[in-house]
């Protein structure tokens, strides 16, 4: 019995994907043992105990994350419970390091009851330790086992390390065998992998510790998987076909792949969205391919930067791409009207909050579409996780829930967990507290396309957008506000202040009160950027024209003329026009410009609008039909949701983003 749990509740749709890793570990023990195995995939926890109680494994195979380490916890001690030692339990996946003293501890503190751990990918240990089992059940652990880690007193004895060696030539597919049909008819997010190994050696990233050599799946086998995923969800084009390569559009052949799900959408109607993280050095390979998925990539031209402060790259083990080719690939994306992304985490070794504020104006100074702020985290599997690590940088951490990834089993509870680095050495608490307001509003801006036209506008009056987004969240309270936009601030700081514990414990009580109090269910949506993004967006859009208005007046004084704060309130009308109405799509009332907003958007808002005048020309607000598709799917699932988690939903299901978005046009 292989698992790779997940939870299930309301805000939890987006997050459940099928379980690729553990159906390629299953795919591959079949091919090697045939009829002598069998073999069953799980991600509920239901149905895993109710299959176990009626027939008790022999093998279980579970694969751990930071979102299902808690469960499955839970899971290998009610398996000790039921069974005792008559089942192996074995722990494999991303949050295995390859470092013994942190296998030592995995296996110790975290998952004592397990009989072993797999390292790197798991066919390999997976096979070896089944032809143990059957060769010579009664000393499977008397020698080491190439591929996998346990403990012999307190020592952990180790095989060869298999890294990342498999010929993926030799695998089959869990798709086209039938392993993963039953997942494939439900709310599950498709994945396809056709590369494995990541070359870069990030210290933040679980990939960062692997060692191993590139390599790709049999290009006649990825074309049969997308095909037959395609078909299977074409009913459902609400659904993103997630790409999990590490680094698609590194090797040549990715071109080809990119060709494929094209044709997939042309001739089949899915996929509608993909995603993908494009090769981080950004070749011409990866132009080929993005040029070729345009209108299919959630992000487009994704430059995760995470940072370039020189000494926490070092530190982190990265190097970027240089000035010269972030210019170029942002020019070059601007030239085929392709979106353009950066992604910087917030924590890293050597950065201040000063020089990170300073890296978000310059990413939005460069032509960033999207600007994608993240919360350092430390979890298993990752060099930053180690003791060594966290002692140097002096990293002070707090826990939080991880979204609504908690529940019950049988009168057990059990929750997730985040662990993030409140201050180390080189930023304070309240560097951590004032970057955490400005993430929100960059993901509100730049992510959910919230009144992007009236931020762009206010940057070339001269306005930092870190400066208006501390005084949005932070107002000066002798003036005059609405009362509603007083409560969404305050709701706002009580969340962002409540959702962090000293413990992993305090978090843990936290939910399990929540849970208990909605009668063994979970509370309101937990991601707090998403929620109030929607309620800013769609649910209490009544005042923000008037607050964003008073702002600007309040900063730039009298220097504002009124043509200025005339074409600011145009603007905000704009974004609320261009917004679809996701309960029902309906014709918008033209707006009419004498500048030219679709030119200005169009080359990135890098000069003023004021440059930009044109005789007044109505601007029309349309909708493509991949949109529609996509929307009337999401519609007919989500309509029965209340409106906060209707709203929820559609930051995770419409996408790319600007399918949230009429496109605009100049004509009769």
């Amino acid at each position: 019995m292989y698992a790779d749990f997940c939870y299930y509740n309301r805000h939890t749709m987006s997050s459940r994907f099928v379980p690729l890793s553990i159906g390629m570990i299953a795919q591959y023990s079949k091919q090697k043992f045939g009829e002598d195995i069998s073999v069953s995939l799980f991600k509920n926890i239901e149905k895993f105990f109710e299959k176990a109680k009626e027939n008790p494994p022999d093998v279980v195979g579970l694969s751990i994350y930071f979102w299902n380490k808690a469960i499955s916890q839970y899971a290998v001690k009610r398996l000790r419970q039921m069974f005792g030692k008559k089942v192996i339990i074995v722990v494999g996946g991303p949050s295995i390091d390859s470092n013994l003293r942190e296998q030592y501890n995995f296996l110790t503190d975290d998952f004592p009851e397990a009989d072993a751990a797999v390292i790197n990918e798991g066919e390999l240990g997976f096979y070896n330790l089944i032809k143990n089992i059957l060769g010579d059940p009664q000393n499977i652990f008397k020698d080491p086992i190439d591929g996998l880690s346990f403990l012999r007193g307190n020592t952990v004895v180790s095989g060869k390390p298999v890294g990342l060696t498999l010929d993926l030539k030799t695998m089959g597919s869990p798709y086209l065998s039938g392993l993963m049909d039953e997942f494939m008819n439900s709310d599950y997010q498709p994945l396809i992998q056709t590369s494995r190994f990541c070359p870069y050696t990030c210290a933040f990233c679980v990939s960062g510790k692997n060692r191993g050599k590139l390599r790709g799946y049999p290009i006649e086998q990825i074309e049969e998987e997308l095909k037959y995923v395609s078909k299977r969800y074409a009913d459902r084009p609400h659904h993103t076909m997630y790409m999990v390569d590490e680094n698609f559009g590194i090797l040549k052949r990715d071109v080809e792949i990119a060709k494929i799900l094209k044709k997939c959408k042309e001739d089949i109607g899915y996929p509608q969205s993909v995603f993908f993280y494009n090769d981080k050095r950004f070749t011409g390979t990866s132009r080929e391919v993005l040029e070729i998925l345009k209108d299919m990539s959630q992000y487009g031209v994704t430059l995760a930067l995470q940072t370039e402060n020189p000494e926490a790259l070092k530190a982190i083990n990265r190097i970027n791409v240089t000035e010269k080719e972030i210019d170029s690939a942002i020019t070059w994306a601007k030239g085929i009207g392709l979106d353009t992304s950066t992604e910087l985490i917030f924590g890293m070794p050597h950065d201040t909050r000063d020089n990170f504020v300073n890296l978000l104006n310059r990413s939005i100074e460069r032509g960033f579409d999207n600007v994608l702020i993240h919360n350092l985290l430390l979890m298993d599997g990752i060099e930053m996780n180690r003791k060594t690590y966290r002692e140097k940088y002096n990293y002070k951490t707090k826990f939080r829930s991880n979204a609504t990834h908690y529940g019950m089993h049988e009168g057990t509870f059990f929750s997730e967990h985040e662990e993030t680095p409140v201050s180390s050495h080189s930023f304070s608490n309240k560097d951590f507290w004032d970057v955490r307001g400005l993430n929100f509003m960059f993901y509100a801006t730049f992510n959910l396309k919230f009144q992007k036209w009236f931020f762009q506008f206010i940057r070339h009056l001269g306005i930092p957008l870190s400066e208006f987004y501390s005084c949005l969240m932070k107002p000066d309270l002798k003036n005059e506000w609405p009362k509603e936009y007083l409560n969404f601030l305050s709701d706002f700081k009580t969340l962002v202040e409540e959702e962090l514990f000293d413990t992993k414990e305090e978090m843990i009580a936290k939910t399990k009160e929540i849970y208990i109090k909605n009668k063994n269910n979970v509370g309101e949506p937990t991601r707090i950027n998403p929620t109030f993004g929607a309620r800013l967006i769609y649910l209490e859009s009544k005042w923000v024209k008037d607050v964003l208005l008073q702002h600007l007046d309040l900063i730039k004084g009298k220097t504002l003329s009124s043509e200025d704060r005339k074409l600011a309130a145009s603007l905000i009308d704009l974004a609320d026009s261009e917004r679809i109405n996701l309960i029902k799509i309906e014709e918008k009332e033209p707006i009419k410009f004498t500048v030219d907003v679709i030119s200005w958007k169009k080359n990135k808002f890098k000069e003023s609008i004021k440059n930009l005048k044109m005789p007044e020309k109505s601007v029309k607000f349309l909708i493509n039909k991949s949109q529609a598709s996509m929307i009337s799917s999401f519609q007919k699932r989500f309509n029965t949701y209340e409106a906060n988690d209707f709203y929820n939903a559609a930051m995770d299901f419409v996408q790319p983003r600007r399918y949230l978005l009429h496109t605009l046009h100049y004509g009769e």
